[in-house]
């Protein structure tokens, strides 16, 4: 399965993916010691890269394309119930809403596929996901990055000094939990496709 990550950069470009990664997405992290197949296609980039900047990333498989910047708020209200700070952001289309409704798909493949190694988070509620899982080397790092038609989350599973993790399903568990949690109470609400597909 990772060969074809390893062959679509090679047909995109090394730099071409790199620039995409850095200027588009702002990967604050990746340096020229990443300009390589291995760290660009499958991962373990010479700083890494934060649990924020995957799931803003991955927002735009949901979101048709658009890239929003992370923040931390998104309304601040006084206790007079006047709105004092509210996040605008209208995003940057980053990528066709054509292409982010076909990699909606074939990422709701990983939750809902036979093949799918992201199955575990699908009880998170009754609304559709898309997800990629990941795991390093001799499993010390664990990813589950997946979204909802609400919220994205990204889950790093690991351990400060490096050593095996046992359970494969650790980062799903933490995302389905966390998921069920903030997903309580809303209106079921489906990711809206392109018309273009």
């Amino acid at each position: 399965a990772n060969t074809i990550p390893v062959k679509l950069l090679q047909d995109l470009g090394v730099e071409t993916s790199f620039d995409f990664l850095k200027n588009k997405l702002h990967f604050k992290y990746l340096t020229e010691e990443d300009k390589n197949l291995s760290s660009l296609a499958l991962g373990g980039c010479h700083h890494g890269i934060t649990t924020t900047e995957s799931a803003a990333a991955y927002a735009m498989f949901g979101n048709n394309g658009k890239y929003y910047e992370p923040t931390t708020y998104y309304k601040i209200v006084d206790p007079a119930g006047d709105t004092v700070l509210e996040y605008n952001y209208k995003g940057d289309q980053v990528i066709s809403e054509a292409t982010a409704t076909i990699m909606n798909h074939l990422l709701q493949g990983v939750v809902y596929g036979s093949e799918g190694t992201g199955g575990g988070i699908a009880g998170f509620s009754s609304m559709k996901a898309f997800a990629k899982t990941g795991t390093s080397s001799e499993s010390k790092d664990l990813w589950m990055v997946a979204g909802s038609p609400y919220y994205v989350g990204s889950v790093w599973y690991g351990f400060d000094k490096q050593q095996e993790i046992h359970s494969t399903s650790a980062a799903a568990t933490v995302w389905r939990d966390v998921m069920k949690q903030a997903h309580r109470g809303l209106k079921n609400k489906n990711f809206t496709d392109s018309e273009d597909v």
